[in-house]
């Protein structure tokens, strides 16, 4: 089965748990929520994962895990609550020796139950292990984000000389429930503490309702027991947009204290919308995507004259399963491509009279293009019996090369966006890991994509550590990615369709895109104008 494309809305789950079994000796646990999913008939998939909450047994989540929602599948979650003790990576990461407990239900489960919670037993070893509580609210899309920048102004000193305030922003359900939607760090020491801004979707802060109660609590943290609250305060999104920026805080147990007026002041002295930029924005103001292609040309692929080689052109099929993975990318990428070259290399076969990890398919170091789809499956055909394979599988030189030419498109004409996705197909693991995720984690940087194809019978485990699903990449210095920019697909999942195999394939570039510019706080170009033409009548018959 093919997921749809067109999810019926979009989903945000909010958690809490109660009465958790403790793990830690010394202190608590420090738990964490991982959410996998299953559509149809393949296995689960990770999808996200909460914030870590330290020493706490009956932890209210701040973070949300927002989901599509498809009404004729059968979406299946999982919700595994570990203790985390130490950084997680990757997904892989989790020692099951830290597992809490497994929750799992289905979304639609979820949706018909009501005011749209479920509380479940966390079960590990068979025996229930505490209780998680599921909450689901369907999201109105408002392509904006909010920011707001909050101080507090005479809080009340809840130690002996001064307090140490956070608050929380909670937005009411319609079935008056309080949802968690923000909180602030702890400044120390301070009745008149200066916040970081919050930043975050309005769909997310508000649900796209700009009337829609808030409730605002300002606390005193406290290293142990219970944070003691210093005052609350009630608005909407609407009011503090139109300048009331200024809200007394009450601490209900002390309003019927004689003279009492309030526990200080809780003022947003910036408080805006901007508009979330999309896809299209940019499409729509002339940025250009680009399409590198690499064709893994070891010796693990076989003879291409072999039936069972995987260059073999087995016509009744459409090609080789790499002629078939162009096709299938390039198809969808050529539209927004301008020019229409797509720049073709090779990698582990030999150029020149020696094994090389980067050389132009076209045998010609002065033509390192063709021209369209069409163009690159005549270059591929005509030049894979000619080229002598070798080996081993390396990625980390035609990354490289990707990173030479996105480099270039960054610093060229000034309100020319260009973005590159760089197409590899191989049928091996890698031999350069080392050096390939180096390299990429110095690509997060630059207007660039890598999209792998997997080819053949490989298990792909080492493909699978690329793409960043499962964590942020580090490479053997510790440097971190700035983004996720890998997205890996085997191809015998997908062989079926074509279709298929370019839905799975391209689905994040719109993200990867729309990160890379965020990042470096580049808007969209202004939409560029139609130029009308004279339309002629058809010459006479």
């Amino acid at each position: 089965m093919i997921p749809s494309s067109k999810p019926n809305s979009r989903v945000e789950l909010r958690f809490r748990c109660h009465h958790l079994k403790n793990l830690d000796i010394v202190s608590k646990s420090d738990p964490q929520i991982f959410v996998s999913q299953k559509r149809g008939p393949g296995g689960f998939q990770f999808v996200d994962c909460t914030e870590k909450i330290k020493n706490n047994l009956s932890p209210e989540f701040n973070k949300t895990i927002t989901l599509d929602y498809y009404f004729e599948e059968l979406q299946t979650l999982t919700f595994t609550v570990m203790d985390i003790d130490k950084e997680i990576k990757i997904f892989g990461d989790l020692d099951k020796n830290d597992k809490i407990g497994e929750f799992t239900t289905t979304l639609s489960n979820i949706l018909s139950r009501p005011g749209r919670k479920i509380i479940g037993d966390l079960i590990h070893h068979s025996k229930v292990t505490g209780k998680i509580e599921i909450s689901a609210e369907e999201i109105n899309q408002t392509n904006h984000h909010i920011f707001l920048r909050a101080e507090g102004i005479g809080l009340d000193k809840k130690d002996l000389f001064s307090s140490d305030p956070y608050y929380k922003i909670y937005k009411t359900s319609p079935n008056g429930e309080q949802l968690l939607v923000f909180q602030s760090i702890v400044i120390k020491k301070n009745i008149n503490p200066i916040w970081p801004e919050l930043n975050m979707p309005l769909e997310q802060f508000n649900g796209g309702d700009m009337f829609r109660e808030l409730l605002i609590e300002v606390y005193d943290y406290d290293s142990i027991g219970a944070h003691d609250l210093i005052g609350i305060t009630r608005t909407t999104t609407d009011a503090i947009l139109r300048g009331v920026i200024e809200y007394p805080l009450i601490n209900p147990k002390k309003t019927s204290k004689s003279g009492y007026k309030n526990s200080g002041i809780l003022k947003f002295y910036k408080a805006y919308l901007e508009k979330t930029h999309t896809f299209l924005d940019f499409l729509a103001g002339g940025c250009e995507i680009s399409l590198m292609t690499a064709i893994d040309c070891t010796g693990s692929n076989g003879s291409v004259n072999s039936f069972s080689g995987l260059h073999y052109n087995d016509k009744e099929l459409g090609g080789s399963a790499y002629a078939r993975s162009i096709t299938s990318v390039g198809s969808v990428l050529s539209s927004y491509d301008y020019d229409g070259y797509i720049d073709v290399f090779g990698f582990g076969g030999e150029y020149q009279g020696r094994t090389s990890h980067c050389f132009p398919f076209s045998l010609d170091p002065n033509v390192p293009a063709a021209f369209g789809v069409a163009g690159v499956l005549e270059m591929y055909n005509r030049n894979i019996t000619k080229i002598p394979f070798s080996g081993p599988t390396n990625f980390a030189t035609i990354i490289q090369e990707a990173i030479a030419r996105a480099s270039e498109s960054r610093s060229g004409v000034p309100h020319q966006q260009k973005y590159t996705v760089l197409l590899i197909i191989t049928d091996g693991e890698i031999c350069d890991m080392d050096e390939t995720i180096k390299n990429l984690v110095q690509a997060s940087t630059l207007p660039l994509s890598v999209v792998i194809v997997g080819v053949g019978m490989s298990s792909f485990e080492n493909m699978n550590l690329l793409d960043g699903d499962n964590g942020c990449l580090v490479d053997y210095k510790g440097n971190r990615a700035k983004r996720d920019i890998v997205q890996f697909v085997p191809f015998n999942k997908y062989s079926g369709s074509i279709d298929a195999l370019a839905q799975e394939t391209l689905r994040e570039i719109p993200g990867q895109l729309l990160s890379y510019f965020k990042s470096i706080g580049v808007p969209p170009n202004p939409p560029r104008t139609f130029i009308p033409v004279d339309i002629l009548p058809p010459p006479p018959q």
